[in-house]
């Protein structure tokens, strides 16, 4: 099975740790592009069928971005700054019943491990980031349930890592991820998720170990600016505002 991953992440924009709209610093029909509603940014970085790979592209557009306004700061998560914001993943499959609850049971486990549950919390009552929510689309479907998890190199590949392995396990091997985590906590169910498989893809393996990284990590904070993690703030322009 040939599976393709694509993603369109938004992100919050500030200036000084002050919200600043998106459409003053990107313009709409670029890689580091706008959302429907023009005071988020997003990120578009094609489709891989490797996890690696689209990490790679993703953190190629955020250094783009941060070349073209290094004066912006980058917030991801659910809800920054009374907006709701998200990181719909794309599938090059048919958005069959077991698909759409396999990637709802894993990644709402991960959400669960990682992710601010207040932010969270706001993102739904906007209307946003409801259970199983997806899209059928010309190339298979969107998954929108996930909020923008770009803060990190790391939790940009265990998520894209998660949904390809959830449409493996569901479509191939015919895992009932539902069952398998029965009672289990979140964190006990991904702590172990590597062994629900008979083998683990190549380009897979790495966002599984830095899985096992997440996991034990204390908690996340997500209202920051996501690109010193990246490696990608401008030092020079950082000095000059201190």
């Amino acid at each position: 099975m040939s599976l393709t991953i694509g993603c369109d992440p938004e992100l919050v924009c500030r200036i000084n740790g002050r919200f600043s709209r998106a459409r003053d610093h990107f313009k709409s029909n670029s890689s580091m592009g706008l959302d429907g509603n023009d005071s988020v940014a997003e990120v578009r970085p094609g489709y891989s069928e490797s996890p690696l790979d689209l990490t790679a592209k993703i953190r190629t557009i955020l250094e783009y971005g941060n070349e073209k306004s290094p004066d912006v700061e980058l917030i991801s998560g659910h809800y920054a700054d009374g907006y709701p914001i998200g990181g719909h993943i794309h599938l090059s499959i048919s958005p069959c019943e077991n698909i759409v609850d396999s990637l709802d049971v894993v990644l709402t486990s991960l959400s669960n491990c990682i992710d601010d549950k207040s932010q969270r919390q706001k993102r739904e009552r906007s209307g946003y980031g409801q259970r199983k929510a997806f899209r059928n689309k010309s190339y298979g479907m969107e998954y929108r349930t996930p909020g923008s998890w770009l803060l990190s190199p790391a939790t940009s590949l265990v998520t894209l890592t998660l949904a390809k392995l959830s449409v493996i396990g569901s479509s191939e091997l015919n895992l009932d991820f539902s069952a398998i985590k029965g009672n289990h906590t979140s964190k006990t169910f991904l702590r172990n998720f590597d062994t629900y498989f008979s083998e683990i893809p190549e380009d897979c393996q790495e966002g599984i170990a830095q899985l096992k990284l997440l996991l034990v990590k204390d908690k996340i904070t997500w209202n920051q600016n996501l690109l010193p993690n990246w490696g990608l703030a401008n030092s020079e322009f950082l000095k000059e505002a201190a």
